[in-house]
């Protein structure tokens, strides 16, 4: 995981906005995040609210411990990363109520006066009810105590990972949708680590009639003299048992889908080496062997945007059609990508993810939202030192 970086101007909220720098600097000392974003709309930062005088915080509207932690000095911020971090885990979205929309706090679980504790695993996100029955004292059943506190927020959080990976599972099976490449010993060595029996699964007879597989669900060998691996009459077949295969992996894995949260100050604190990352948006295909049939067509795949890189390398010969092979798998194309990341390097202002890909295919309905804007390269662009025409493909947000 990379270190907390004090240049990071952006953090995501999922689902509702974006929050800047100044907005973050509000919510670690206690305010609210609607709150904050309204404060931050009239110009307002925490060293200007700081500089004020207490009539002037009255008339924003904010309370007297609210003045207090603004103006407070004994109590360390939380850091930028855990806040980032525990907002990502429950999708700035209370872990009791889980009701979207309401505004919310980031809330210590053991007190601050007596944990002295910022981590992340203390911070349990409130909307404004829950947080203010947290801190009521007394017996009644509505009041929340630390300890029935801290179970919603691992039952929520364990909701959301799955959250995305069922989002992806519904757009792929929608008419139209097809995936153009699988990594076909890491899917299955992932269907293998979640316990998947794909001698179970409802395509595994079809294609072992056809000796696709072997008896226990894995591919057999077939001749390495063509263009990709599923030419010829069973391809079909060998491709409804593999997106099986993937889709009960879809259903039991969490994968997190960063398409829009291509923010690198926020992205490189969320996401760490061993996630399952789904990104969309226009991928670049670099060709770094000249063969054309058989294993080892290997290229290199890139989608960036925003100084946020994401890159793998495919083996073409995994291509599932002649059109996947031919056309979808070259030059520049909209697609989506599921892939496992590899390592997280924060450097000269650029986040790069390295990572193995799992599968990929058409871009995903209703997955992603946000707009990035290619920005004006010259025709006449220089090829670097890796055979890539420099500026081709790098994106900004909008």
């Amino acid at each position: 995981m990379i270190e907390d970086d004090p240049e990071a101007d952006e953090i995501w909220k999922r689902d509702t906005a974006r929050l800047n720098r100044s907005v973050a600097a509000l919510m670690r000392r206690g305010i609210d995040d609607q709150k904050a974003a309204a404060l931050h709309r009239a110009g307002h930062t925490l060293s200007s609210l700081k500089q004020a005088g207490d009539d002037e915080l009255m008339a924003l509207d904010l309370s007297d411990p609210q003045i207090t932690a603004l103006r407070s000095g004994g109590r360390a911020d939380i850091p930028f990363a855990n806040l980032a971090r525990v907002l990502w885990k429950n999708r700035s979205t209370c872990c009791v109520c889980r009701s979207p929309g309401l505004a919310i706090i980031v809330h210590h679980i053991k007190p601050w006066a007596t944990s002295r504790d910022h981590s992340d695993a203390n911070l349990a996100v409130l909307c404004l009810e829950h947080h203010a029955r947290a801190h009521t004292r007394g017996d009644l059943e509505q009041n929340l105590s630390s300890r029935r506190l801290r179970d919603s927020k691992d039952r929520w959080e364990e909701e959301v990972r799955h959250l995305d990976a069922r989002s992806i599972l519904h757009a792929s099976r929608l008419p139209g949708h097809h995936w153009w490449w699988f990594n076909h010993q890491r899917l299955f060595e992932l269907a293998s680590a979640l316990d998947i029996r794909l001698t179970e699964l409802s395509r595994f007879r079809a294609a072992r009639n056809r000796s696709l597989i072997d008896e226990d669900g894995e591919l057999t060998n077939p001749g390495h003299h063509t263009p990709y691996r599923y030419q010829g009459g069973d391809g079909n077949v060998l491709y409804a048992f593999v997106r099986e295969v993937l889709e009960t992996v879809l259903a039991s894995a969490a994968i997190y889908n960063i398409s829009d949260d291509l923010d690198r100050g926020f992205l490189a604190r969320v996401v760490q080496p061993g996630d399952l990352i789904l990104v969309q948006g226009r991928h670049l295909f670099k060709q770094r062997a000249r063969l054309y049939e058989g294993p080892g067509q290997i290229a290199e795949v890139r989608r960036q945007a925003n100084r946020v890189r994401v890159s793998f390398t495919v083996d073409r010969w995994e291509a599932v059609s002649a059109s996947a092979w031919a056309s979808w798998m070259q030059g520049g194309k909209s697609a989506s990508s599921i892939v496992r990341i590899v390592e997280s390097t924060l450097e000269d202002g650029h986040l790069h993810l390295a990572c193995t890909g799992l599968t990929m295919g058409f871009t995903l309905e209703g997955l992603s939202n946000r707009s990035y804007v290619f920005a004006t390269w010259p025709i006449d662009a220089e090829i670097d030192e890796d055979e890539w025409l420099e500026g081709f493909g790098e994106e900004i947000a909008d």
